[in-house]
């Protein structure tokens, strides 16, 4: 079920990004997809394989349609919140949210991904990105599922290697903005309705939340996170949890991972990858045969990130739940 799933991703996306930028054929990147192999006979020592197969260009059996609008919105919403003081960091750590077309008319729960920036960098770096206008486009083509999007500036805490019950970032994560967004925002509060995901040390931060947290996110997102052993203790690095996390098998989380197959930090995510897959946890990790650690390659790749975060949510938002109610 998880390869269809993958494969009509795969699909979507290569006529996304047909619609988007009709340029000429790039290198196809590596692809590792690691599912779970179906047996009619139980095995209980099984452990699927990874494989890595070039990306496929199969016949598309899908076309993006326009959704009408509930109202004459042409774009979401890009709202600034510069002023959210965190008491567990004791600095200001403001945040921006995007809002989809026509959020107030329709009176609905959305789904909602936090977004992490790289180290050196701020909340505006999604944002100059390109991934309010890659959204934009995806939802008027009926391509991605709308959804509000959270860009938290990471503050010095962030840069800091400091886990719970010390002051984290992990903590402002889950005690002040999961609150704060779920507070002032008509948002679907479920964990396979909220996503995860970040940029080098923001997809550090990212995974090593959402692996401890499956109740709270039900997908995290790594692009070109540096994932080192020695950068925090073994209960809160992502490669240690990889190899060591008793619940990872049954926590049905939909991990994603990409990086150039120049980049340094691509050392770290294949060997978190190797370690999933030994395991047989599904996840999916693209090397990309152009680029590098830079803000020209992540912008290169927005699309691919957005269909990720709204694979499996409605396209539609008449299957939304009301936001009159409290959230399912």
């Amino acid at each position: 079920m998880q390869n269809r799933h993958i494969y009509h991703t795969l699909i979507l996306l290569i006529i996304w990004l047909a619609a988007c930028e009709p340029l000429a054929p790039a290198p196809a990147p590596q692809v590792i997809i690691v599912t779970p192999v179906p047996s009619s006979t139980p095995l209980p020592t099984a452990t699927p394989e990874a494989t890595r197969t070039p990306l496929p260009t199969p016949t598309p059996d899908y076309t993006p349609t326009a959704t009408p609008f509930p109202c004459e919105a042409e774009g979401g919403t890009m709202l600034a919140f510069d002023d959210f003081r965190s008491e567990v960091a004791g600095e200001n750590l403001r945040y921006r949210v995007y809002i989809p077309p026509c959020y107030l008319e329709t009176q609905k729960r959305y789904p909602y991904t936090i977004l992490l920036h790289g180290q050196g960098y701020d909340e505006i770096q999604w944002d100059r990105l390109g991934i309010d206008e890659a959204l934009d486009q995806g939802i008027r083509l009926g391509a991605v599922a709308p959804m509000i999007l959270v860009m938290p500036y990471t503050g010095s805490i962030a840069n800091r290697d400091s886990f719970p019950p010390s002051a984290s970032y992990e903590t402002v994560i889950l005690d002040e903005l999961v609150p704060a967004i779920e507070r002032d925002f008509c948002t679907w509060n479920q964990a396979q309705y909220r996503a995860i995901g970040g940029i080098s040390r923001g997809g550090f931060w990212a995974y090593s939340i959402a692996l401890r947290h499956p109740d709270i996110f039900g997908k995290a997102g790594a692009h070109s996170a540096v994932f080192d052993e020695g950068n925090a203790p073994a209960a809160f690095n992502p490669l240690d949890l990889a190899l060591n996390s008793s619940f990872l098998e049954e926590a049905n989380l939909r991990l994603y991972l990409d990086n150039a197959a120049s980049d340094l930090a691509g050392e770290g995510q294949r060997l978190f990858s190797s370690r999933l897959s030994a395991r047989g946890i599904p996840h999916t990790y693209l090397i990309h045969p152009v680029g590098d650690h830079s803000e020209d390659y992540w912008q290169a790749h927005v699309t691919e990130y957005l269909a990720f975060y709204a694979r499996d949510w409605p396209r539609s938002v008449s299957e939304l739940p009301g936001c009159l109610q409290p959230s399912p």
